[in-house]
């Protein structure tokens, strides 16, 4: 299991860890409760991102879960050396909309109310929810960043696409994620209404008909049942927000990501 941040990120982090205290400390919360005593979460096994009922048992927790064990097509992986980086364009139509932030026991997750539009390969995914990891689950040449989010949409058809983004520690507040950093819901089952819109595009600085260089393969759901057939698209250029911001992030998720699997004889 990977600590809650690697050493090549703390290597990066030593100056604000210096001026500001430490990262690390704060970010191993009490342990997330079963997600079926989560209030409003669906029943079913209990699984977590450590100890017995870690990444390496989720296939042997639930037959429904064999994916999680034996796909060939498992995410998250370490783009970069295998999956080589594309400039091109990310079909993301982004849109304000109200949002409920929810605390489901493993993450911190948002509900949108208005779907954006991610379209590849001429077919249109809408938006469902975005949610965070720390540290990231996808790694790069074997990086990993403090913390990812991910964007998850579907198709007419019910097939899956998520949109990956980096998010590190930069020198200055990013005005767009603090709204949703005031009020991150610290406690299983709690949530959080934004009546008021969220700008999707500026919180995920989106770049309107700008190049940018992404990573794309075929993988799976990163948590349990692991289903397999999602479209990635990770964005290489990652979103930063401040020290502070960080820390009040990673205190609410702890230790919430799954190892890199294997690629295979994926592309």
């Amino acid at each position: 299991m990977r600590r809650s941040l690697l050493v090549p990120v703390l290597s990066l982090l030593a100056p604000a860890l210096l001026a500001g205290g430490s990262l690390v400390a704060q970010s191993h919360g009490p342990t997330a409760k079963p997600a079926s005593n989560v209030k409003g979460a669906p029943a079913g096994p209990h699984w977590a991102y450590e100890g017995a009922e870690g990444p390496h048992a989720w296939g042997r927790i639930d037959a429904a879960w064999r994916a999680c064990s034996v796909g060939r097509e498992q995410s998250p992986i370490d783009l970069g050396g295998t999956v080589m980086a594309r400039q091109g364009r990310i079909a993301e139509r982004f849109v304000s909309t109200p949002l409920v932030l929810f605390n489901n026991g493993h993450t911190v997750q948002a509900a949108l109310e208005k779907a954006s539009t991610l379209t590849i390969d001429g077919t249109p995914y809408a938006s469902l929810q975005f949610h965070f990891h720390h540290p990231s689950e996808h790694t790069v040449r074997g990086k990993a960043y403090p913390a990812e989010l991910h964007l998850v949409h579907k198709s007419a058809k019910g097939e899956l696409a998520v949109l990956g983004i980096f998010i590190e520690i930069g020198a200055r507040e990013n005005p767009a994620f603090e709204a949703l950093i005031a009020k991150l819901p610290h406690t299983s089952g709690d949530s959080v209404p934004f009546k008021a819109p969220v700008d999707l595009a500026a919180l995920l600085e989106d770049r309107p008909g700008a190049d940018e260089a992404v990573y794309a393969y075929h993988g799976s759901l990163t948590t349990p049942p692991c289903s397999e057939g999602v479209r990635w698209t990770v964005r290489e250029r990652p979103v930063a927000v401040s020290f502070r911001q960080m820390q009040r992030l990673v205190a609410v998720l702890g230790e919430s990501a799954r190892p890199v699997q294997p690629v295979f004889d994926r592309r």
